[in-house]
């Protein structure tokens, strides 16, 4: 089931876990309400690696947001 994070920036983050890694970590899916979706990879380190982004569920060429620094350290903190 979806979640929600309002971060500093005033937006306000869907959160949803896809899947567990082999490797310890978990992958996200993030999405804002104007349509863009950042797939996610975090590690168990608190790293993370966006695997896919798409815009009104059309694959796109999204910049990282400012914000996902603190959403992957909220979730790694989970």
């Amino acid at each position: 089931m979806p979640d929600t994070i309002e971060v500093y920036t005033g937006d306000v983050v869907t959160v949803e876990h896809v899947d567990a890694l082999p490797d310890g970590g978990a992958r996200f899916d993030l999405s804002t309400d104007d349509g863009r979706t950042w797939r996610v990879d975090v590690t168990r380190d608190g790293g993370s690696e966006i695997v896919t982004t798409k815009r009104d569920g059309t694959l796109a060429d999204l910049d990282t947001p400012e914000w996902l620094d603190d959403v992957v350290a909220r979730l790694s903190r989970a």
